[in-house]
């Protein structure tokens, strides 16, 4: 069943930063406003895109803001509660969640509570710079935003071969070599997105995961090169660019059940770039979702 709604949900946690940069938990405002740019450029139920040279009718009586998850600072594991109960929520009354981080921990309770309502198997499209499938350990815990990925994989429609990762990066530990290499998670690295086709990449990521019953998509937008994103929980070199992101997702966003855009830290950012980036995604999503 389509989703009747835009259900924007903020997820104001920094507690699984464990390793990176905390303030991701100002996220959640600072998008909203810059999304609110985006809609009020809605007149007579239309919206111009400059780009397709096209108006798309939209109704923005479809977005519904259900404000922020219930955070307990001191209660991680109440916090994940609270988080997938209000996916839950969104999801029963026919919305697609639009959920607004946070760092990256907060994905696992949102894909959890699509997993939960549905019945087939659930892909997951991961936008990152890095891995996220460090299991447990004394630094960070269980539950971190370098893990989501990792216990996602423990729910029990999630399969690792309907996962794929696009622009992971750099340099990590060596254990993943021998863990990627059995596990059969596909990735396309940054290399691979400079040196290929972004279409191409987003066609073969869609026609990978088709016969999944849901599809969720987790934005880390470090994903992108620092350049274009400095306020972000960490910075890693040789990133993507801004347009080879816009030509995968604008293939992707109506091909997907769920979104989360993570990492967005407003304490290291400049004039608000990272931010504007950040809203213009969700309006694209939006646009994609719902308009006509």
């Amino acid at each position: 069943m389509a989703a009747k709604h835009f259900g924007i949900l903020g997820f104001p946690w920094d507690g699984g930063a464990s390793l990176g940069r905390p303030g991701a938990r100002y996220a959640p405002k600072e998008v909203r406003e810059a999304f609110g740019w985006f809609k009020g450029r809605i007149q007579d139920e239309q919206v111009y895109h400059v780009e397709s040279r096209k108006n798309y009718n939209v109704n923005a009586d479809q977005i519904l803001d259900y404000g922020d998850i219930d955070i307990v600072a001191y209660d991680e594991q109440q916090t994940i509660q609270n988080a997938y109960q209000s996916t839950k929520e969104i999801i029963e009354k026919d919305g697609f969640p639009f959920i607004i981080g946070g760092d990256h921990s907060i994905s696992y309770p949102i894909i959890k509570a699509l997993h939960d309502t549905c019945t087939g198997q659930v892909g997951i499209i991961h936008f990152d710079a890095h891995l996220d499938l460090v299991d447990e350990n004394h630094l960070q815990g269980k539950y971190s935003q370098s893990s989501e990925i990792r216990r996602a994989l423990e729910l029990e429609r999630v399969q690792p071969e309907n996962i794929v990762q696009i622009g992971v990066r750099g340099f990590n530990y060596p254990w993943y070599r021998d863990y990627l290499k059995d596990i059969g998670i596909k990735q396309y690295t940054a290399y691979d997105v400079h040196k290929g086709d972004p279409e191409k990449i987003a066609d073969e990521t869609l026609e990978r995961l088709s016969g999944c019953d849901k599809i969720y998509l987790t934005f880390d937008i470090d994903v992108m090169d620092p350049a274009f994103v400095p306020g972000t929980g960490a910075d890693e070199p040789f990133g993507l660019l801004p347009f080879q992101c816009m030509v995968m997702l604008n293939k992707m966003y109506d091909k997907v059940d769920a979104f989360d855009i993570a990492e967005v830290n407003p304490t290291f950012d400049t004039h608000g770039i990272t931010t504007a980036v950040a809203s213009r995604i969700m309006f694209e999503c939006f646009i994609n979702k719902f308009g006509k």
